[in-house]
């Protein structure tokens, strides 16, 4: 069963230049392709578009609303991403 991915999920990067890091997912564009960003190499402004083949749900942010609305902002996005790594 394929992962489809929801605003707010928080995952890990399984394939590509950005193999092992965190992001949260801004938006499940359909055809297998979701919208990530990590608040720092990618912005809200400009997510990448990242097939969910290669990517790994690792937990979920509170900022489902937020990202929803419109509202999100880099730094909540980095903070969320924090949490998952342990504070590192």
């Amino acid at each position: 069963m394929e992962y489809i991915p929801e605003a707010g999920d928080i995952v890990i990067s399984k394939a590509g230049h950005d193999t092992g890091r965190a992001h949260v997912v801004l938006a499940y564009t359909g055809g297998g392709f979701a919208l990530i960003a990590d608040g720092k190499r990618r912005l809200v402004a400009s997510p990448k578009s990242k097939n969910v083949k290669h990517l790994r749900k690792v937990g979920i942010s509170a900022l489902k609303e937020s990202i929803e609305s419109g509202g999100v902002t880099d730094k909540q996005i980095r903070q969320a991403v924090k949490e998952i790594n342990g504070g590192c």
